[in-house]
């Protein structure tokens, strides 16, 4: 079920409808409300995947580029989310 912003909440601070990580990698469902001409209001979702790391100022950062040697969370994370979905019967 999509969470709605409200309008006292900003649209980018409705949090995800389901997260998982793995290693230096976080995925998030983000669940979209989209009216259509017709007046319907469909619900898409979207997912992304981020990595962690420290720069060179050992400070946290993240990235939406991995490496070679993160492929293996990637997918295990993808298809975390693909489960996630079947479940939720999106």
């Amino acid at each position: 079920m999509p969470r709605k912003a409200t309008p006292e909440m900003e649209p980018e601070k409705v949090p995800p409808v389901h997260k998982a990580s793995l290693g230096p990698l976080q995925l998030a469902i983000w669940a979209n409300e989209h009216q259509t001409k017709e007046g319907d209001t469909r619900v898409f979702h979207t997912i992304s995947i981020e990595r962690n790391f420290k720069d060179k100022n050992d400070k946290w950062q993240k990235t939406h580029q991995l490496r070679e040697g993160d492929l293996g969370d990637a997918i295990a994370l993808l298809q975390n989310a693909q489960g996630f979905l079947i479940k939720e019967g999106v």
